[in-house]
């Protein structure tokens, strides 16, 4: 009854001691292991708690970056559209240099971690030029990117 608070350990102990010393010492033992397991059960349920939250945040970093992934593919293609006319949908290298001396173009590309201006504008179309035709169409764009 001392666990659920009925009484205090103490009085149960100084009957017990009336009784033998060594029972004394057992049932420091039994409160030591009672309290071991109970901050045990406790300490269990925060780490579940921890872990749950902890993989929950690893989903969340997942889907935010598949939406990150996302939008860029959506603004490369709107770039590429930009660059090109609407009769032709490829990029030639003239059409790639003139679009890349925009300052708005080079602070873009800048954003994503590429260095794009008119030094290397033509190192950078021959990287996304795969198939080596002169021309740069959407998946090439993208990939390039």
């Amino acid at each position: 009854t001392c666990i659920t608070g009925g009484q205090d350990w103490s009085d149960a102990a100084d009957h017990l001691a009336d009784i033998s010393p060594m029972m004394s010492g057992l049932f420091c033992l039994y409160i030591a292991f009672a309290v071991l397991c109970v901050l045990n059960i406790v300490t269990g349920v925060f780490v579940e708690h921890a872990n749950s939250i902890t993989r929950m945040d690893a989903e969340n970093m997942v889907l935010e970056e598949l939406q990150t992934h996302s939008k860029r593919m959506d603004e490369f293609k709107t770039m590429f559209v930009q660059a090109t006319s609407e009769n032709d949908r490829t990029l030639t290298l003239p059409d790639f240099a003139e679009f890349c001396q925009n300052e708005k173009v080079q602070a873009y590309f800048r954003r994503m971690g590429l260095h794009v201006d008119n030094e290397n504008a033509a190192a950078f179309f021959g990287f996304m030029d795969v198939d080596r035709d002169g021309r740069v169409e959407l998946d090439e764009f993208i990939c390039g990117c």
